[in-house]
């Protein structure tokens, strides 16, 4: 997407035609950018660049290589229309297809205020404090743009948001181990975008000296990884993780399970020497990218399951590859105490595994076939191959479902604990449990400065609608609050939701805006004058494992309206019961873990 106005003759006609700010005009490192006045949700004035470009196209000889530098522009460039998304299948929308381009490494800038000397009513307001939101998708897929991430909530508290795009899937994090693909190229392309921010954003109004990263679902472990990885340490000040960390199952880099996935990739399009490295990167450049990402397809073995193919990889350090992102497992660098020690907030919500469960139990069609061999497909989808012994799996799983079915071989619609155990199963397996071991790992290494969370608020809608993908129905279902659902309340939605009308989803809004910006303005969600204190993870919590957290909570309905209460021990029986399994991921206990 490059679009420019030509500097001398147009730039004149430009300004004649705007009003004050309506076009305003921004330098940056590699030229003049031009974006457009918009409203926030109170009708304040904001302005929106839109579709900057932060790295060369990564297409040709670029793929499967670190990101590259924009080339400069001379002219302006016009950055007023949302840029294509990075090329993806979204399998967890309906009907999903191919979408996207491989010129899709751009980023989005709104903001209240321009840098005072740049602006026409010039002021002395100080430097805003700069958010930068990582979008979810599992690596796989995901959106950066105002459809999916829309800024206007964030402008009516004055604090500057940026978003971007990063590579997916097989073009983001294909690695075969060694220096052919290193990978996580999906990574070094947010690390290529945070350091854009360090170069460009006091233009824009922001401080480059307070900036909070924030993320969800694989944006959520992208941000911890920024705090373990010695590439972006140093380009943030502090970090947000909503519903995701590096030691999710689908985020851990596992050598031997990639090693596999190069060479099915490669022997699924038709390189003619699946298992030399070299070839195949050579022959995988020369494939349509969009044949490419629908090969994915190959990788699923029930449904649209496993959703994720590719992730992060333990890189090697060598002449060919003089920055790898990582070169440890994050169990490792979070043992050594390797990590950024800013302030964090992590947390989950209350019914996480609603983004498979919903799917899996109201389409009719898949919950027959899930049912006809639930044993078996299940210890595939739960992925414990990836953490047990092979011996290990069918007695591991008989406990698993003993736990949380009730000893039960099928989904049975008409009972409605086993239907809440099935979302529950899910939610630690993929998401709750994995935070917890992150959130309580990091306080017992030292990390000071840590909030948590349980979002569990039930607004008027939710993305468990988005992730059933049908309108089918199951009577007693209950939809709980899913995964994402924490977004609906932090960005507008226009692609999937309604405005939000609802009261006390308004009054939800404005409280987890105020969270959110207090954290990015002072370091602390709560400051001391706030009404409520959410108070930090104690390093005492650590040897009980029984730390305190803010539950978020209430409903839509009038009578319910949001709550925010400090408790302790969250889902202490279900985490104990993960602590028991013989996982490999588990960590040690916390007397032996340094």
């Amino acid at each position: 997407m490059k679009v420019f106005v030509f500097l001398l003759s147009s730039a004149t006609v430009i300004m004649s035609n705007c009003i004050d700010l309506e076009c305003p005009i921004v330098a940056t490192k590699n030229g003049l950018v031009e974006g457009t006045q918009e409203f926030s949700e109170m009708g304040k004035v904001y302005y929106a660049f839109k579709g900057i470009p932060f790295a060369k196209p990564p297409i040709g000889e670029r793929r499967f290589k670190p990101p590259e530098r924009p080339d400069n522009w001379t002219d302006i460039y016009l950055a007023k229309e949302n840029a294509a998304h990075c090329l993806q299948k979204n399998y967890l929308f309906r009907h999903p297809k191919v979408e996207g381009s491989e010129d899709c490494l751009y980023l989005n800038v709104y903001t209240p205020q321009i840098r005072p000397s740049i602006r026409r009513d010039s002021s002395s307001k100080k430097p805003l404090p700069v958010m930068v939101f990582i979008h979810w998708g599992g690596f796989f897929c995901g959106y950066s743009d105002s459809d999916y991430l829309g800024p206007q909530y964030f402008m009516d508290k004055r604090v500057l948001l940026v978003t971007f795009n990063y590579r997916l899937g097989v073009l983001g994090f294909f690695s075969t181990n060694d220096d052919a693909s290193p990978g996580n190229y999906g990574l070094k392309d947010q690390v290529m975008a945070l350091q854009w921010v360090q170069e460009n954003i006091e233009n824009f109004g922001g401080n480059k000296d307070k900036v909070t990263i924030f993320g969800q679902s694989a944006g959520a472990s992208s941000v911890h990884y920024h705090m373990l990885s010695p590439l972006s340490r140093d380009l943030f000040h502090q970090g947000i993780s909503e519903s995701g960390t590096a030691l999710a199952l689908w985020a851990q880099p596992n050598p031997d399970n990639q090693a596999l996935i190069a060479v099915a990739q490669a022997t699924i399009v038709g390189c003619p020497d699946p298992k030399n490295s070299t070839a195949v990167v050579e022959c995988l450049r020369k494939v349509d990218g969009e044949i490419l990402v629908e090969s994915g397809d190959k990788f699923k073995t029930f449904a649209i399951d496993p959703l994720n193919v590719y992730g992060p990889a333990i890189e090697k350090k060598t002449v060919k590859n003089p920055y790898p992102f990582i070169t440890e497992h994050p169990i490792k660098y979070i043992k050594c105490k390797q990590f950024h020690q800013g302030p964090w907030i992590v947390g989950i919500n209350n019914e996480e595994g609603l983004l498979r469960s919903a799917a899996l139990i109201r389409q009719s069609e898949t919950r027959e076939a899930l049912n006809n061999s639930f044993d078996s497909i299940m210890m595939n989808l739960m992925g414990l191959i990836l953490s047990i012994d092979k011996e290990k799996i069918p007695g591991v799983w008989s406990k698993i479902k003993d736990f949380y079915l009730e000893g039960g071989h099928e989904i049975d619609v008409s009972n409605f604990y086993t239907l809440k155990g099935f979302t529950d199963m899910y939610s630690d397996r993929a998401f709750s449990y994995s935070v917890y071991q992150a959130a309580l790992f990091h306080n017992f290494q030292g990390h000071e400065n840590m909030w948590f969370y349980n979002f569990n608020y039930s607004g008027q809608y939710s993305y468990a609608q988005v992730w059933a993908a049908t309108d089918e129905d199951v009577a007693g279902f209950y939809w709980g609050v899913s995964h994402s659902d924490e977004l609906l309340y932090l960005f507008q939605t226009p692609a999937l939701f309604p405005h939000l009308e609802n009261p006390n989803d308004k009054i939800m809004v404005n409280n987890m805006l105020n969270l959110w910006t207090n954290f990015a303005r002072t370091g602390d969600p709560t400051p001391v004058r706030s009404q409520r204190r959410w108070l930090k993870m104690s390093p005492k919590d650590s040897p009980t494992k029984n730390f305190r957290y803010l539950n978020i909570h209430g409903s839509h309905r009038e009578s319910c309206p949001p709550k925010f209460e400090m408790r302790e021990g969250l889902n202490r029986d279900r985490y104990a019961f993960w602590e028991n399994l013989p996982l490999h991921e588990n960590i040690p206990d916390l007397d032996q873990a340094t």
